[in-house]
């Protein structure tokens, strides 16, 4: 009995061991188990990802499974393959035999409520595999290419050069379940004017707009339509649009039929405007109302990655993105090109980079829009400072390239460096052109080296801008070659006084302002001047609370605010007199919010009524784009002390930036010297309760 005893306690002991040994090694096996039995496994390492499908399919759903294919074979080194009784089932019902649909009626599908929408798709784990139904062809090639989606893939894999997460098992778990049917039923791109308007190209386009879930091409007149490859836009099911008309397949015999359609949404149709030029948080603003068509007007896609992303995810479920979920939507996309971590890094830069944009877009930097007037003896030099941020921020990105593994470091060019400097580049190179022009007396330059050494400065970065568009067009062995427009008025020379040599460039740069040592300290200034972000109210009405939309406006994060509610601001004033009160509005960039009024309360005065209204396509609204805000002013006389400001919204559709008190009434600068609360960089890192006025904008 003793030996039996010891025995016993041995064995429990060994047995206590052996428990403790699987819990501190991680999970238990049981429990390990039990997480692998609730998965769908693609595949589970041993074997290549396999997919049934039904016997009769349409042209863009083989397709899909062909590009689903090729996914599968960048992660897992196999391509994926069609098999009987696959883990992945998929159906396309609009083709489906009696036998077919029998098979799919014994999943027990809730079918009824997606089987008569367009375009829609049905994906959900039952008996141990992953089904996918499409209502029809598109909404099948969707469903397939949201598998891809789940595995990694983006859709801007190919077009810029990211490499999905390599995986030896992929799975599903049990109990997922996906019903998408689109919001828009039109949802596209249109190229008009565009060198992509090429038949070599559409192939391309063709499969970036499947993956974007895209379904139309737009055309400025029927006249484009012999450009458009007919075997292309057959074989993906692409609608052909123009005017206000479709033409897009009808039925199993493929006939094409117009369509008329009311409510169409371009972003933008207006020549003044770019899609690649947009703040994201304008085009949130822009897509939160549903609409029968949407249609991305971009000169190439490729330069408006992400906000062709936005849209498109926007065209196909309006609330899959708002103001409190773009910034989240903007790193999710940074992590899908380059992985979590980068995107985690590079989400502050891209902030950074559309606050500086938004001031002025590198489009609008150049001539015709003539001087920027950022001035050069105001608040330190602003226009110096501008640059100053754009060094920062160019220093950030080096930064984060050292980190960027090599198979990435294409990508990273494309969508983090390029975009970054050349608008650094170009508004060095147009700003200090600006400089030189401004300091240079008429038939002078030659004898003015102030003149010469900003001159040197806009040549300098000109060079740089040539040598970073060189690069572009190497990558790959040059298969981005053509991408980059040479017509492109920001990459042209600068407009000069005169000219220097190589040499005088050298030799001048060296005597130009310093932008690290040169610039004065920001100071508060507040008997001059009081300036404010709008989203820096003190209190609100309680009507509808105003909304926050990150990623616009000068301030990055403008406000919008309901018709009747109140933004409520406090201040102090050393010493009275006359001022200058200027409120700064986001444009009204699609020409159709009305007059868009607001009254303004000083104190316990009357309110002045005033209209940020510009008339579409008119000289003051296209000074209102090229700036990025809508300024209007009014003149008041006020003593010290302290003070009130309400701003009540009297129309819907009114979106703050910024507004300014300036009792200097003459001054002139380019941009609102406000507090930006919203720095993340460490470029400018001032608090805005120390300041009553600090230009930490730039």
């Amino acid at each position: 009995m003793c030996n039996f005893a010891r025995m016993k306690r041995k064995i429990q002991t060994i047995t206590t061991l052996i428990i403790a040994a699987i819990t501190l090694c991680g999970t238990p096996l049981k429990t390990q188990a039990a997480e692998a039995a609730r998965q769908v496994f693609w595949t589970d390492g041993n074997s290549q990802v396999s997919y049934s499908v039904n016997a009769k399919t349409s042209d863009v759903v083989k397709i899909a499974l062909q590009l689903f294919a090729h996914d599968m074979q960048t992660i897992t080194g196999r391509a994926a393959k069609e098999k009987a009784n696959a883990p992945l089932q998929i159906f396309q019902m609009d083709q489906l035999s009696n036998k077919e649909f029998a098979i799919l009626e014994k999943y027990n599908l809730p079918i009824h409520h997606f089987i008569t929408k367009k375009e829609s798709f049905y994906i959900v784990t039952r008996n141990g595999k992953l089904i996918v139904v499409g209502s029809d062809a598109r909404g099948t090639a969707y469903g397939i290419l949201e598998l891809s989606r789940m595995a990694g893939v983006s859709p801007w894999t190919d077009w810029n050069d990211s490499k999905p997460h390599k995986q030896s098992t992929i799975g599903t778990q049990q109990g997922y379940e996906s019903l998408q049917i689109p919001d828009t039923e039109y949802r596209g791109l249109a190229l008009n004017s565009s060198r992509w308007m090429s038949s070599r190209n559409f192939s391309s386009i063709a499969r970036l707009m499947l993956r974007l879930r895209a379904n139309t091409l737009w055309q400025e007149s029927s006249h484009h339509e012999v450009l458009y490859d007919k075997a292309v836009t057959d074989s993906f099911d692409i609608i052909i649009g123009s005017g206000q008309k479709v033409l897009q397949a009808q039925g199993k015999k493929h006939k094409k039929h117009k369509h008329t359609i009311s409510d169409i949404k371009i972003l933008w149709s207006n020549p003044q405007l770019w899609l690649r030029s947009s703040a994201p948080g304008v085009i949130v603003q822009e897509m939160s109302t549903k609409h029968e068509a949407c249609i991305a007007n971009v000169y190439d896609p490729k330069s408006a990655a992400y906000q062709l992303q936005l849209v498109m995810d926007m065209a196909w479920n309006r609330k899959s993105v708002s103001a409190s979920t773009l910034t989240k939507h903007l790193q999710s996309w940074l992590s899908s090109q380059l992985g979590s971590n980068l995107g985690r890094h590079l989400l502050p830069i891209m902030k950074e980079y559309y606050r500086l944009t938004s001031i002025r877009q590198p489009e609008y930097m150049i001539m015709p829009f003539g001087n920027m007037e950022f001035h050069s003896g105001e608040f330190g030099n602003e226009l110096e400072r501008y640059l100053y941020a754009y060094d920062q921020l160019k220093a950030k990105v080096t930064g984060i390239e050292r980190s960027v593994p090599n198979e990435l470091s294409d990508t990273y060019f494309q969508l983090v460096k390029y975009p970054v400097f050349s608008a650094a580049l170009i508004a060095e190179k147009e700003l200090e052109a600006q400089e030189a022009r401004h300091i240079a007396r008429p038939g002078l330059f030659d004898k003015d080296d102030e003149a010469k050494a900003a001159a040197a400065l806009s040549l300098d970065a000109y060079q740089q801008l040539k040598a970073l568009v060189q690069h572009y067009c190497s990558i790959g062995k040059g298969k981005w070659r053509n991408i980059i427009d040479p017509n492109d008025g920001a990459l042209q020379m600068p407009q000069l006084p005169g000219r220097l040599s190589n040499e005088q460039i050298s030799q001048y740069k060296q005597e130009a302002f310093d932008r690290e040592t040169d610039l004065r300290p920001l100071r508060a200034m507040s008997n001059d001047i009081i300036a404010k972000n709008a989203y820096e109210w003190n209190s609100t009405s309680d009507k509808q609370p105003a909304t926050l939309l990150p990623l616009s406006g000068h301030s990055n994060q403008c406000v919008l605010l309901p018709k009747e509610s109140t933004l409520h601001y406090t201040f102090s004033i050393l010493k009275g007199g006359d001022a200058r009160f200027t409120l700064a509005s986001l444009p009204d960039y699609a020409g159709n919010k009305g007059n868009q009024q607001v009254s303004i309360r000083i104190d316990q005065g009357e309110p002045v009524v005033i209209s940020l209204h510009d008339d579409y396509n008119s000289s003051l609204w296209k000074s209102d784009i090229w700036r990025g805000q809508t300024l209007k002013s009014i003149f008041i006389t006020l003593e010290k002390g302290d003070h009130t400001i309400d701003i009540t919204a009297l129309d819907d559709s009114v979106i703050l930036d910024q507004w300014v008190l300036d009792f200097d009434v003459d001054r002139e600068y380019y941009a609102i010297p406000t507090v930006n609360k919203m720095e993340v960089l460490g470029i400018r890192n001032f608090s805005p309760s120390s300041f009553t006025l600090c230009l930490s904008v730039f």
